[in-house]
């Protein structure tokens, strides 16, 4: 995969979105799609390709995309090749016009492309086109209530770090905290977490950090936003998150109501 371009504008690294179906971000449109990663071919943008529940990535390029799916290089490494193609998930990240992308695909076919090693992957249903100044929008929509207290040392309770929730579902939560907090790094995992879900009570479990994204606001402040998985969470705080996911459902769709 040595045709691949540098880019220090953005890191791909994957976003994380708990609910990306309710997302401003995500594209679902065919033809804006296929328009889109025609794009990234036709630039020559390097692409991240995550495997292996997104702990193994590999660089690769885009070599063609139409209505029926995309072709992408495949990797110098035959062990990469086989544990990709048979990953049952494979995230791509890649770049377009000043814009972070990402697509998620299930189905990877290895085959030749123009007589060169390739895989074959359906068109995705839907797309995140993230731009830079959106960064500053998932910023400034953090929800004031809801704060995730992490202990990052065993045996030291008393030691703990108050973290912004941005997002949360019944999988998992989106977090933001500054530079001068609790270090998230991902393969992280933090025991003893409580949210306090409002009207509903509070939830134990711990997290395990999956992807850190880091994004400097206006005033030059540094922040990470991280997308973690909950660690067992017993039945208790499931179905707590049930009750809460399905209460902030139902506000959205109100809300979205009354601006109708």
């Amino acid at each position: 995969m040595g045709r691949t371009m540098r880019s220090k504008e953005i890191p791909l690294k994957i976003e994380v979105f708990a609910q990306d179906d309710e997302n401003d971000f995500i594209l679902r449109d065919q033809r804006e799609i296929v328009s889109v990663l025609r794009d990234i071919v036709q630039q020559r943008n390097r692409v991240a390709l995550y495997y292996n529940d997104d702990s193994s990535m590999v660089l690769t390029l885009l070599l063609a995309a139409d209505e029926t799916g995309i072709w992408v290089d495949a990797s110098a490494n035959p062990v990469d090749n086989r544990n990709i193609e048979r990953s049952h998930r494979i995230v791509f990240v890649s770049t377009h016009n000043m814009a972070k992308v990402q697509w998620v695909s299930t189905e990877t076919t290895q085959g030749l492309y123009q007589n060169s090693a390739a895989f074959f992957l359906p068109l995705p249903r839907k797309l995140l086109r993230l731009q830079r100044r959106d960064y500053y929008r998932l910023l400034n929509t953090e929800p004031e209530v809801l704060k995730c207290m992490i202990r990052p040392y065993t045996g030291k309770k008393h030691v703990h770090h108050e973290v912004t929730v941005m997002d949360i579902s019944i999988g998992g939560v989106a977090l933001v905290c500054a530079e001068d907090s609790v270090e998230l790094t991902p393969g992280s995992t933090y025991q003893d977490c409580a949210i306090e879900l409002p009207d509903i009570g509070t939830i134990y479990t711990g997290i395990e950090v999956k992807n850190v994204f880091e994004v400097t606001t206006r005033n030059g402040e540094v922040k990470r936003r991280a997308g973690c998985v909950f660690v067992n969470p017993d039945r208790e705080a499931v179905m707590m998150l049930q009750r809460y996911v399905a209460q902030a459902q139902r506000a959205l769709a109100s809300k979205r109501s009354a601006e109708e």
